[in-house]
């Protein structure tokens, strides 16, 4: 059983993930945690949202946040086991308000979730941009582990 704990399987698993479980903490202090699909671009995990909502009052109450992506998971029913790649990234949520980069940021979430689709990008961005808040997960760690055998 080899398991690699490294920056660099951190981003490929946030790179490959579906999607990623975002954790943050409430203006009352408490846990809350929600699926975002996020995207990287760099040391950089851009998210959207509505403009308002308890995601918002828990990101700007305390912006210190923790991603977790699983890469790829198989179980291994014979062997009891799971073979997978995931990460858990730490950084600071700061909410984009420059148009030109939430624009940047949507266009990187286009990418990551509709490649098939790039002739309606910038139609859809144009759409959704009055309804929609962008946020940015400013990494400062990043590790990965993986179990590729049984």
């Amino acid at each position: 059983m080899k398991r690699d704990e490294n920056r660099e399987e951190g981003l490929k698993a946030l790179d490959e993930c579906e999607y990623m479980v975002l954790a943050m903490t409430d203006p009352a202090g408490e846990p809350y945690c929600i699926p975002v699909n996020g995207a990287r671009a760099g040391e950089t995990v851009y998210i959207h949202c509505a403009k308002h909502g308890e995601k918002l009052d828990c990101l700007r109450a305390n912006p210190a946040v923790c991603i977790t992506a699983v890469g790829s998971q198989r179980v291994v029913q014979a062997e009891y086991t799971t073979l997978f790649t995931c990460a858990v990234a730490r950084g600071r949520a700061v909410e984009v308000t420059d148009p030109e980069e939430v624009r940047r940021g949507l266009r990187v979430i286009c990418k990551r979730y509709t490649p098939d689709c790039p002739e309606r990008v910038e139609e859809v961005i144009e759409k959704y941009l009055p309804a929609v808040s962008v946020w940015r997960v400013d990494l400062t760690t990043v590790s990965g582990r993986r179990k590729d055998k049984g």
